[in-house]
């Protein structure tokens, strides 16, 4: 690939693979097992990848980009690009919706990495959580619940969903919401949008796109959809069909 993001219609001239969420799930565990590349690598380079994207529309001098992280490999993805941002001097932070005291794995890492460089990271209730994202001006970035999530939003993601598809950040920082993956709510398989799902103006979705993607009803959601590159080996992208 010679870029870390290709814009869907070009994706699609170039004959990607669409993909399952399973089949998604297994292109990680490949790479981990068959190829040794360590899960947090491939979270790092994502991360990275979808930063050096967001940089492109945050000038030196953009309000602080706010990050809603969960639990798991989304949160995590969403704490790399915490702390790529910071190290490029933009102003952001991060709200948890869940205790990062159960962070394992990745995730942990991840975020442990982002406080060592400096990133703020408050852990906020349901109410505290609208009222952050109500008064926020500036992008917020979706990394709460990823591919594998099932059914409808659960409080305090719903909350926090809600009001950011509530919350317009000024025309001069667009895209004013990002999806890291997928839009949080919407099933990557069938395409169809929960009660709520993040309404994203741009989303940023890895490795290929999800085959529920294509349905018109996730169009609202997605917004601009771009595609990925998580730095997996190019003998693997060759057995993927993924154009090199």
């Amino acid at each position: 690939m010679s870029t870390k993001s290709v814009p869907l219609a070009e994706a699609e001239q170039m004959k990607w693979p669409v993909f399952s969420v399973a089949q998604s799930r297994e292109v990680d565990r490949v790479a981990i097992e068959q190829y040794d590349i360590p899960g947090i690598d491939l979270m790092r380079n994502a991360g990275s990848a979808c930063a050096d994207r967001l940089l492109s529309e945050l000038p030196g001098d953009c309000p602080t980009t706010l990050i809603l992280a969960g639990a798991g490999n989304n949160g995590g993805d969403g704490y790399v690009i915490a702390k790529c941002l910071a190290s490029a001097n933009r102003p952001v932070s991060v709200v948890s919706l869940v205790d990062t005291d159960k962070l394992s794995g990745d995730a942990k890492q991840s975020h442990d990495d982002a406080i060592e460089a400096g990133v703020r990271v408050d852990i906020a209730n349901a109410d505290a959580i609208v009222a952050r994202i109500k008064n926020h001006e500036g992008m917020i970035v979706d990394a709460l619940l990823g591919t594998g999530s099932k059914g409808a939003p659960r409080s305090p993601f719903a909350e926090a969903i809600r009001a950011a598809n509530e919350t317009h950040a000024p025309t001069t920082h667009r895209p004013s919401r990002v999806a890291i993956d997928i839009p949080s709510g919407l099933d990557g398989d069938s395409g169809e949008p929960s009660q709520p799902t993040f309404r994203a103006e741009l989303t940023l979705t890895f490795v290929t796109p999800k085959i529920g993607m294509s349905n018109p009803a996730a169009a609202p959601y997605l917004g601009e959809l771009e595609v990925i590159d998580i730095g997996i080996p190019d003998a693997l992208k060759r057995q993927l069909g993924i154009p090199g």
